[in-house]
């Protein structure tokens, strides 16, 4: 080192620590882009998935006292048909909570799987209505950390269908 000239000793100093950060945000820059490419494809804004369901089967599960009870459970499966060619399948539970007279409220989870992965739902539905709003959870493949709405149109007839609206 030379005591002679400091300020060129501060120069080279400075000019290398320069350097040094310009790889290390060059790198951190390199790393950031390719977990970003590397990352599963997410769900994609304004997404509208329209299918046609047809019912493949339903299960009454009795539990508790006899009949129709708080804890019975029905579940659910479906063919899931995009003109007329079924491209999925769903499944899924609805416990009753409640009864009042006729009127049969049921906590449902739907898991719905597509070819680019799976969408999960989960409402309250009255039993017979034919229209339920359900919260869209979550979801797999191109569909993780999805958001939004799934509704379900004339509920257990043959015009049954589902309208899958994503935020993200």
């Amino acid at each position: 080192m030379s005591e002679k000239h400091p300020e060129k000793h501060a120069t080279k100093h400075a000019t290398k620590k320069l350097a040094l950060l310009a790889a290390v945000g060059a790198g951190a820059l390199a790393l950031g882009t390719s977990s970003v490419l590397a990352s599963p494809a997410q769900a994609s804004p304004g997404k509208v998935i329209d299918l046609a369901v047809r019912n493949d089967g339903v299960v009454h599960t009795d539990v508790g006292d006899r009949g129709l009870s708080v804890g019975d459970e029905f579940v659910y499966a479906d063919k899931l048909l995009r003109h007329g060619r079924q491209i999925g399948e769903d499944g899924s539970s609805c416990q009753v909570t409640r009864l009042h007279g006729e009127k049969i409220t049921t906590n449902c989870v739907l898991s719905v799987q597509l070819p680019d992965g799976q969408i999960t739902a989960q409402s309250l539905w009255t039993k017979g209505a034919e229209t339920v709003r359900m919260a869209v959870t979550g979801g797999t493949g191109a569909y993780r950390g999805a958001t939004g709405e799934l509704t379900c149109n004339r509920i257990q007839t043959p015009h049954e269908t589902y309208r899958i609206e994503l935020d993200r």
